[in-house]
């Protein structure tokens, strides 16, 4: 990774905390797109098998959000985990280059 995305990120390359909420966001879009399908389905084979990687997939969400939260990567408050963010994404603005 080169230095300047590295700057933004807040990282060194990739670490435990990226790869586990990177994981999150691209499993909960795994889930909306498993529930549409299940939906749409009208074969019931192919809706069983749709929900057993929904049930998968509902089982690695809960044990990524564990993960993060006992290591404190991510909160159970939101009031918190909204400030978190907020000064995250402060940092980013602040090391953008400013347009003239």
């Amino acid at each position: 990774m080169n230095p300047v995305t590295e700057s933004l990120l807040g990282i060194k390359a990739f670490n435990d905390q990226f790869i586990a909420q990177d994981m999150l966001q691209d499993n909960r879009l795994r889930m909306t797109l498993l529930a549409e399908c299940i939906e749409a389905a009208a074969d019931d084979a192919l809706m069983e098998e749709l929900l057993v990687h929904l049930m998968h997939s509902i089982y690695l969400e809960e044990r990524l959000l564990k993960l993060c939260l006992d290591q404190d990567w991510l909160t159970a408050d939101a009031s918190e985990q909204w400030e978190r963010d907020i000064r995250w994404a402060s940092k980013v603005r602040k090391m953008m280059p400013r347009r003239r």
